[in-house]
């Protein structure tokens, strides 16, 4: 993670995000990412991260965007996720599964932009594993590799 410069969002600030502006977003798992979600709004031509945390352990701050807030603020993510293979390729989001319960919801109208950058990261970095190695590490190998997709694809496209 961090590949991506990732800002706060403030509350009131979150709640003006339209969802039809969300390009990327995540879904926590129990491993890896199980605090929070990062999400990629574009704004013009400008994609911009945001980052939300303190799901696993919340403090009760009024302020704090809790995964509730999300689930409200983005339906279709939240439909999506809790449906992922059902939702494939309908809607808003494809889903990718990156593991241990951890998952990337991808708008569709970049989605097929986004996927084959992605494929050939995850095939460079499994070239010199068995079969059954790139099985077993094609999902965290994903997670790992997701950002990193992002930063090839906005180079490629000039955001």
């Amino acid at each position: 993670m961090g590949l991506l410069d990732q800002r706060k969002i403030s509350k009131e600030d979150f709640l003006k995000i339209k969802e039809d502006n969300v390009m990327f977003i995540t879904n926590p798992g129990r491993m890896g990412d199980e605090d929070g979600s990062t999400f990629i709004v574009k704004e013009g031509n400008e994609l911009i991260t945001y980052r939300i945390d303190g799901w696993l352990y919340p403090n009760n701050n009024k302020d704090q965007i809790s995964l509730e807030n999300m689930a409200k603020q983005f339906p279709k993510w939240y439909k999506t996720w809790k449906n992922n293979e059902k939702m494939k390729n309908k809607g808003k989001y494809t889903y990718l599964y990156m593991g241990f319960g951890n998952g990337l919801c991808i708008d569709n109208s970049i989605y097929k932009k986004y996927e084959p950058i992605l494929n050939k990261i995850v095939e460079e970095s499994l070239k010199d594993k068995t079969e059954e190695e790139k099985e077993s590490l094609k999902y965290a190998t994903i997670f790992n590799s997701w950002q990193k997709a992002i930063v090839e694809m906005i180079k490629e496209r000039n955001y």
